[in-house]
């Protein structure tokens, strides 16, 4: 996108796709949850709980998370990407992952497994939570640049679905804790 031949200050303030709201103070239903509302005096509510009620109760900052937004998400995703790559048209399927970097606990991990996602992990800390919450190793991808021993060395431990290598050091290193471990990475290869 080129810049404004004056300067940034002088811009279009926001992406040519998001509109800018005849009522600034109006939840736009493409950035928001269908569970997000405005009570009538301006007061953000989330699956019915005001954020100041949350705020007097938890203190803030504090994360909010709505599973009912984020189960219908999910199913909307897993039957979009489902149906589009089906194998009753002569395709392979699709399997949908969650990116645990968007944020992860084990209580998200384990939503994620009940709504039939895998879990993208880029981290031995990622990947113990998902065996924590329950996740079987065969639903989880680790990817990330500069993996250490240890993660490669748990990854295949945990018997995670994919691990993406991205580097051929990476190749060299997980293919010698493989050997040692008599077994075969699972791989796909990140190219950059």
């Amino acid at each position: 996108m080129p810049a404004h031949i004056a300067g940034t200050l002088h811009a279009t303030p926001a992406p040519v796709w998001l509109p800018y709201p005849d009522d600034v103070n109006a939840l736009l239903p493409s950035l928001w949850s269908d569970n997000v509302t405005k009570t009538d005096d301006g007061v953000l509510t989330i699956a019915g709980h005001s954020v100041t009620d949350l705020a007097e109760r938890y203190g803030t900052p504090t994360l909010v998370m709505d599973v009912a937004d984020f189960r219908s998400r999910a199913e909307a995703y897993l039957s979009t990407f489902s149906n589009a790559f089906s194998v009753e048209k002569g395709l392979a399927g699709a399997d949908v992952f969650y990116a645990g970097k968007a944020f992860l606990c084990t209580a998200v991990a384990r939503w994620v497994h009940e709504a039939g996602l895998g879990l993208d992990t880029c981290s031995l800390g990622e990947m113990m939570i998902a065996r924590a919450a329950g996740v079987p190793g065969d639903r989880v991808g680790l990817h990330g640049n500069s993996k250490s021993t240890a993660e490669l060395e748990y990854a295949l431990d945990y018997g995670v679905a994919r691990i993406f290598v991205d580097s051929l050091d990476e190749v060299a290193r997980l293919e010698s804790i493989a050997a040692a471990r008599g077994t075969v990475a699972p791989v796909m290869l990140r190219v950059t």
